[in-house]
């Protein structure tokens, strides 16, 4: 029997079994057993589709012998493109797409979810016809008798054929009419030209890479496991190579940009991403979003670019050195037998303006210390160290040399290597009374004896606002210690005439106004390509703007520009519910649904526990609402 060839094979809806046992197995023509020899005993990478999901799997055990070997798994994952657009799924549509392959029994309305979320993509097909390798047609017709589509010409960016290294060709056939009509291979491509390069590409190279990475993620694909462990990967060598700090914030937001042009040239990447826009805005999504925002073709450009290729991507070990290491770290406090060696580890690291910060504690004394510089090695530390708590062995050594009536106060600091006021704050929280050891005064050295202590310190600040005249009281601390401590008790009206809030310094507005612009733009890019069912926030807004979120939250109060800005764009958590939770109900409604329960949106808006208890009434009352306004009117 000669084998058959006018499936639609890239049908966009139906998977080509449905088609086959519409026409010929339910018409007694042949039967299923029949069927399944005929399309499986060819070589199965000759019956390649871009369906996105085989409809009516659960109906394979009526249409296929069940001796045939035949499953679900070998549909989805050797017959659709799948295992290539598996690498863009975000978590809940890979998994459920994994239940399928497992159990074969599709969840309702998962075939739909799939094909949302492939052509969501601005540019999520090669073109506009099925396209072929006229080679590749040309060896179908001689070891089978016709031709075949093929899954990979009618993937993004596939433009040579990797295994002929000719140019791949547009057919006749619209590649949208696929939903409502059939156009065999075999009909097709009987007239086909027998040129097979065709007019020369200029980029030949680059695309023959990019079909070869094409062709291996359509065998290997579901080995990366979603775009999770992806989107970690591209942070960890982000932060590996520099271009991110430690929390993940842009250390340079144009560097990434500018060596990734400078691996693939711009007009390449125009032509291979047709875009009305920059056809890199997303890059900038690597920070965030990259499930909803990268699609497969964009993926292949940044393994090769991290990488050279997309299985030494999914093979790469990233081991990133973090600021002051990976410990464990020495030991700050001289009474403790691992002093200088490996026995604290970190507790806490943050970023402090242009310092990284970061506490270590050892659990052999409870020493505490905070370090704020990593290129300062830990000797220069310990010249000047910044002892957070001293911990329970020195408290421990400390009322042992207390107790000691023999000991001056002095003798018991040089004895425990701290000062005498140290152990003056020590003993009085342990409850110990001791005289204490007053500091030298700054005022005993510099002043005149006949000076008043206030005339003295009222003189030395006009000096300094002669050389500083915009002066706040961090910068008064520095410059004359003593001074603000003194003057806000005898002279508070005077002192606070003369100086301003540190957040209110020039240097500070200028911050403000450019990163409000970043914003700004930030703001505009999520609303032109972001997720829509995200809240927005001024942490989603900061890290697509590669601002520090904290440096945003330490100095909004005094930028009232930046604020009456968040006011307006941003949702609070109880709008962002009530929209979320409409737009859900609306969803169902049109999909024929009769009631709105709470189950609806468990799956599609994640909230914490916290934030569910905090809300629970108002969503309580939301979906008793939403059923009052759009289910009950029709009851």
């Amino acid at each position: 029997m000669r084998r058959l060839s006018f499936f639609p094979t890239p049908y966009p809806d139906e998977c080509f079994y449905s088609i086959f046992s519409r026409y010929y197995v339910r018409s007694g023509i042949i039967s299923p057993k029949t069927a399944t020899e005929i399309f499986f005993g060819c070589d199965r990478s000759l019956l390649p589709s871009t369906v996105y999901f085989p409809r009516k799997l659960e109906r394979l055990g009526y249409w296929v012998s069940p001796d045939s070997g035949i499953t679900g798994k070998k549909l989805i994952c050797e017959h659709t493109a799948y295992p290539y657009h598996s690498i863009s799924h975000i978590k809940d549509v890979y998994q459920q797409m994994e239940n399928v392959i497992r159990d074969g029994i599709p969840e309702g309305g998962i075939a739909s979810l799939v094909h949302r979320t492939i052509s969501k993509s601005k540019y999520v097909f090669a073109g506009q016809y099925l396209r072929y390798c006229p080679e590749c047609a040309m060896e179908d017709m001689g070891k089978y008798g016709e031709a075949y589509w093929h899954r990979l010409p009618q993937l993004p960016g596939v433009r040579v054929c990797p295994k002929h290294g000719c140019r791949i060709q547009n057919s006749s056939a619209p590649f949208e009419e696929m939903r409502v009509r059939i156009y065999p291979a075999s009909y097709v491509l009987r007239n086909m030209d027998n040129e097979t390069e065709g007019q020369g590409l200029l980029y030949k190279e680059e695309y023959l890479s990019i079909a070869k990475e094409t062709e291996w993620l359509l065998g290997n694909g579901r080995r990366f496991g979603g775009h999770q462990p992806i989107s970690s990967k591209y942070r960890e060598l982000m932060r590996e190579q520099g271009y991110t700090d430690f929390h993940g914030t842009a250390i340079n937001k144009e560097a990434l940009r500018h060596d990734f042009v400078k691996r693939y040239d711009e007009e390449f990447i125009t032509e291979l991403l047709p875009y009305d826009g920059d056809p890199l805005y997303w890059l900038r999504y690597l920070q965030e979003s990259i499930g909803f925002n990268l699609r497969p073709i964009h993926h292949i450009l940044l393994m090769r670019f991290f990488a050279g290729s997309v299985e030494s991507f999914l093979n790469i070990e990233v081991k990133t050195e973090l600021p002051y290491g990976n410990g464990p770290w020495p030991c700050a406090n001289k009474l403790c037998s691992h002093y200088r060696k490996d026995g604290a580890r970190r507790v806490e690291i943050c970023k402090k303006w242009d310092e990284v910060w970061a506490w270590f504690e050892c659990p052999y004394c409870g020493m505490r210390y905070r370090r704020s510089d990593p290129e300062q090695s830990f000797e220069e530390y310990l010249k000047k160290p910044c002892i957070s708590d001293r911990g329970f062995l020195f408290e421990q050594h400390l009322k042992e040399c207390l107790s000691d009536p023999e000991l001056s106060l002095n003798a018991v600091a040089d004895l425990l290597g701290v000062g005498a006021s140290t152990i003056g704050q020590y003993a009085k929280k342990s409850g110990i009374d001791v005289k204490k050891r007053r500091k030298a005064s700054y005022y005993s050295r510099d002043a005149d004896n006949n000076e008043d202590k206030t005339a003295y310190y009222r003189r030395r600040v006009q000096e300094e606002l002669q050389k500083m005249p915009v002066m706040s009281c961090k910068d008064l601390k520095e410059r004359i210690p003593g001074a603000y401590e003194w003057l806000i008790c005898k002279e508070p009206e005077w002192i606070h005439a003369r100086l301003i809030h540190e957040f209110d310094k020039p240097k500070w507005n200028e911050w403000g106004e450019a990163a409000l612009v970043e914003l700004k733009a930030a703001y505009a890019e999520i609303q032109s390509s972001g997720d829509k069912r995200k809240r927005m926030n001024i942490s989603w807004l900061a890290r697509v703007a590669g601002i520090n979120r904290d440096d945003i939250y330490g100095r909004l109060r005094y930028l009232p520009e930046m604020q009456e800005f968040f006011d307006e764009v941003c949702e609070t958590q109880e709008e962002w519910i009530r929209r979320r939770y409409t737009e859900i109900a609306y969803e169902k409604k049109k999909a024929g649904g009769k009631e709105f329960t709470y189950d609806d949106v468990k799956r599609k808006v994640q909230i914490r526990r916290g934030s569910y208890e905090r809300n629970q009434k108002l969503i309580e009352n939301l979906i008793i609402e939403l059923n009052n306004a759009l289910f009950m009117e029709n009851s």
